[in-house]
């Protein structure tokens, strides 16, 4: 009797996403093809030993990026790899088996797994994100950038009196949420030029 695993179809985002492996994951896994790693999957009856496998191996990659890139492919293996039970050994253990199926299912412990590096991924970017904005204007150096409330605490200056240097050319930068965020070397800088502007 053959292990029965979950199909879930592939949407075509994943499909272009799987078409083939990273060779640097290949690499990273140790393996010179995607013939290895299907074998493995194939060998791997039981859904517990599975999850066991893909999780161990996650941990060894260190891109979240390649970690995704595996993980999707790895979905589409474990949706289309039959992975048979010798009938003898099924008989002998079938409630082992059955349990092991009601417990644990792969494909769902991939989503999961997923959606967590997503999200991991977006809240690091998103918490890097003003940095490199200042990177931008200047490369040279490491910049200290501050919001509406810092400036005024570190210039002792009112939100009016900011908004009025604001429009009178005082230099800021937008973060993709529309908030305004000050770089303290261009703002120093902004200072000692309109110094005329200041009283």
């Amino acid at each position: 009797m053959e292990l029965i695993t979950n199909h879930v179809n592939a949407n075509s985002t994943t499909m272009k996403i799987t078409a083939n492996l990273d060779p640097i994951i290949l690499k990273t896994l140790q393996m010179s093809n995607d013939e290895i790693l299907k074998a493995k999957i194939k060998s791997l009856n039981l859904n517990e030993d599975l999850i066991i496998f893909l999780e161990e191996t996650i941990i060894n990659i260190q891109e979240t990026e390649h970690k995704i890139l595996f993980l999707h492919y790895a979905k589409k293996l474990v949706v289309q790899i039959e992975r048979p039970v010798d009938q003898g050994h099924y008989d002998a253990f079938q409630f082992e088996y059955d349990q092991d199926r009601r417990r644990f299912n792969p494909a769902l412990w991939i989503n999961a797994e997923l959606e967590f590096l997503k999200v991991s991924q977006e809240f690091n970017c998103s918490k890097n994100q003003p940095t490199s904005y200042g990177n931008q204007q200047n490369a040279n150096a490491p910049m200290s950038l501050l919001r509406h409330e810092d400036m005024e605490k570190m210039y002792r200056w009112s939100r009016s009196t900011l908004n009025r240097r604001i429009a009178l050319g005082l230099p800021y930068h937008l973060d993709p949420a529309g908030a305004k965020f000050f770089d303290v070397t261009e703002v120093n800088e902004w200072i000692k030029e309109n110094t005329s502007l200041m009283n």
